[in-house]
């Protein structure tokens, strides 16, 4: 599906498929390929670079993001700056990214867990970067 042609994302269904699921189902690396094109597209347009107009863009990232955040804080309200939680987004929009070249390219690159999320990382790619397609 051409990125032109997605459908707006969903809060009731990205609900029901992800985010009543452990926070590891938040990770770009376990999202579908129809969530990562959604999630891609909306960082995309919250960033200004992309033309296609998205309703309210900040919003499904966003639930991912604090899905992710709340994990690591089990039982404990989750606070964060505005500060952090826009280097948050980037992050996050850098690591969806990663995971599209990841699956389109076949480049072998690390996926992020969740203790590595949102941690300026180091991304590991694989000797010989590019695996063939199974």
């Amino acid at each position: 599906m051409d990125i032109d042609d997605l459908p707006p994302s969903d809060l009731t269904k990205l609900r029901d498929e992800v985010l009543v699921r452990p926070a590891e189902f938040a990770l770009p690396s376990h999202l579908s390929d129809h969530w990562l094109q959604l999630i891609c597209r909306d960082l995309d347009a919250l960033a200004g670079e992309s033309d296609i107009q998205v309703r309210n863009p900040a919003a499904a990232p966003l639930a991912l993001i604090l899905h992710i955040l709340s994990s690591r804080v089990r039982g404990s309200p989750v606070t964060v700056s505005m500060q952090a939680l826009h280097r948050c987004y980037v992050d996050y929009r850098i690591e969806i990214a990663l995971e599209m070249v990841r699956r389109q390219a076949g480049i072998g690159i690390e996926p992020a867990t969740i203790l590595t999320i949102f941690t300026d990382r180091e991304v590991a790619i694989a000797d010989g970067a590019v695996r063939e397609q199974i």
